[in-house]
């Protein structure tokens, strides 16, 4: 399966706390809608970047939603790339064990 979906350039903050928005999904699903429309009305996310997030957590499986995450990462902060790399390890082990 491909997707065309694509996020508007996350930080490295804004990032992080994508991913621990995919962490929550599968056990809090509308916990985690919740939390997303919470940090879009703080200006954490652009309305663009909530409504792809809303995208990417209600409907891609992990290894699609990992790539999505990749592909908006900015390229100058190196951090963002440290912190996916041992982000998606992590969601890779969870998905040898499921």
């Amino acid at each position: 399966m491909t997707t065309a979906l694509a996020i508007p350039t996350l930080s490295s903050h804004q990032l992080s706390l994508a991913l621990d928005l995919l962490d929550m999904r599968d056990l809090a699903p509308k916990e985690v809608l919740r939390q997303l429309d919470e940090h879009a009305k703080r200006g954490e996310f652009s309305q663009a970047q909530a409504k792809s997030l809303r995208v990417l957590v209600k409907t891609l499986d992990d290894a699609h939603a990992a790539r999505v995450l990749r592909a908006s990462c900015d390229g100058d902060d190196p951090e963002s790339m440290d912190l996916l790399r041992q982000r998606i390890a992590h969601e890779a082990r969870i998905a040898y064990l499921r």
